[in-house]
Formats: structure tokens, sequence, C-alpha cells
């Protein structure tokens, strides 16, 4: 039997930008995070339906991409659990002091490359009086500036190694949900995996042999319906913003999605409506890929090259 329940879901994650305050402009005015903090070269946001104090960490650098990746442990016990888990890898780096926002982590790369971290101690957001709902178990008022985003959905890594990514993260009590294969089933190009009821908290895609290590494709952020996705089109239009896909449906997961680029080069996807999972032993449903199953209602193949 795998570890389980030593991860309980993502909390954060760091993106660089070269353009960092046109990303926090982006980011809060028309995504509609909020900002939470400064420090040092980083700016901290979270979405108003987001309990930490925050989801998203931008970091000033040279090119455009994947900082970190942070996680959240079920326990100080899991949290130690799962240090050990990973250092018996070779993969880990050692503790950290911490963060805004966060005690004490543990940092490791997976096999692909991703830098990443866990920890238990968090700060909860707790928000200003003007800003508090009437509904005691949200974290603040609902926020209609710009798409208004509510919270940190999934992430989803490039990695020449898929396969070993996937059972990494096995071996940490993720549930391997959904997976895309070569039209021979020879090999393993995708797989989409979670330790929540979400149908993904981090999927890994491989499109192409020379892809990068610690490489990003998007960063997720949900809304609650279709509409909301649709409406949100219409406000990134307005703003100026292309479209790099969508509105559509992936037929995987199910969920129906738009993709933006923000200022600084990162590709953020919006999401609404995909499945959700109760059930410790569904699938794993595996694709070929000519199923094309990231988009279910056009041919073009989107993130993955019909000749790998």
């Amino acid at each position: 039997m795998k570890n389980q329940f030593l991860l309980s879901q993502l909390a954060h994650v760091e993106l660089i930008s070269p353009k960092p305050e046109e990303t926090v402009t982006f980011m809060k005015e028309v995504m509609g995070l909020e900002e939470t903090e400064r420090a040092g070269q980083s700016v901290y946001m979270r979405a108003w339906g987001d309990y930490f104090h925050h989801s998203l960490k931008i970091t000033e650098g040279k090119e455009a991409g994947l900082g970190h990746i942070g996680w959240r442990a079920t326990s100080n016990e899991g949290l130690h659990h799962a240090v050990k888990v990973i250092e018996a890898t070779g993969l880990g780096e050692g503790w950290i002091e911490g963060d805004e926002g966060h005690g004490s982590a543990y940092r490791y790369y997976t096999p692909g490359g991703h830098l990443s971290e866990v920890f238990w101690d968090v700060a909860w957001y707790k928000a200003p009086e003007e800003q508090r709902s009437i509904w005691k178990n949200r974290p603040q008022k609902i926020v209609r500036r710009g798409v208004g985003v509510k919270r940190i959905d999934h992430i989803t890594c490039l990695t020449p190694d898929t396969k070993n990514c996937r059972e990494f993260y096995q071996e940490l009590g993720f549930r391997y949900h959904e997976g895309i294969y070569t039209s021979a089933m020879d090999k393993e190009i995708g797989a989409w995996l979670s330790v929540s009821n979400l149908s993904h908290d981090v999927a890994f895609l491989s499109p192409a042999p020379n892809t990068p290590r610690g490489g990003m494709h998007h960063l997720c952020y949900a809304v609650d319906s279709r509409e909301e996705v649709l409406l949100a089109a219409d406000t990134l239009l307005e703003a100026g913003y292309k479209l790099e896909g969508g509105p559509n449906r992936h037929a995987l997961a199910e969920g129906f999605y738009l993709y933006v680029r923000e200022p600084g080069g990162n590709l953020i996807e919006l999401y609404a409506g995909a499945h959700l999972i109760f059930a410790p032993d569904w699938g794993p449903y595996k694709w070929r890929i000519e199923e094309n199953p990231n988009n279910a209602w056009t041919e073009e193949n989107i993130m993955i090259p019909m000749d790998v």
C-alpha cells in the first residue's frame, strides 16, 4: 500500500516574472486577486476564496516560469512522514525556516526537476473589517473586480519524465486519476493526480522529447460556473488580452476552460465544472493521444503535438 494521507492540498505556487509589477497588476485588476504582502523581490497574492495568506507568489526574475510549488501536509506527523518518503528517493534538498505565510518547510525536486516544498504550519487569512463576509465560513467578501477568480485549482507541469513524476507522487499518497499515452500505449505522456476531491491538483505533461526540466504549462484558478468562464473571456478581451485556448471543454477531467498569458509570460488557466472524485479507487482512465483528451468539442489538439 502506498503512503496515504501525507499531503492535503496545493497551497501555493511561485511564478517568476521579468515584469513583476505588470504581472501583479494583471492578477489584481484583471483576474481579481488580492495582494496580501510584499517582501524582497516578491509579492504575495490570494483569491477571495483562498483561506491561507497566499496562493500565489510572484517573484522578479529574468525569464517567466515556475519558481516552486507549495504543498500543505495533513498534519505535523504527516509532514515528517512525507519528508522520510522524499529523502528515500534522494530528491530532498533540506529544510528552510519558512516564508511569508507558512512555517518551516522541507524542499525537494520532483524527478522532472520542479522545485517544491511541503509544510504544515500556515497563516490563515484574516480579512480586515471592511472585507469581512457575513458568511462566517468565507475568508472574505466576494471580489467583483475583473474576473474575480475564487481559488487556486491546480498546476500543470512540463517534464520529459511523466511516469517517474507520477510514481513519485503516488508514493506520497496521490491518486492517479487519468493519463495520456501514445497510440500504442507504450509511452506515458500525461498524468493527472490528486490528493483532494478535485479531478487533479497537479498534472505532468511531456509534449516533446526536448521539454526542459522544471517547466510549467500553466497555473489554474477556478471560478464557479461555465458562465463565469464565458464572462471572463469578454473581460480579458476588453482588457486587451488574447485568449490562447478556449473557451472550450476538456474531455479528460471534463473542465470548462480558457487560457490567457499574463504580461510576464506565464500561462494562466480559468476553470469550472470539472468532476469531483470521492471514491478512493476511481480510475485511472487512460487515453490514447488520438482521442484528443484535452479537447472535447473540436479537433484542435491542445498541449500535445499529434506526432509524439
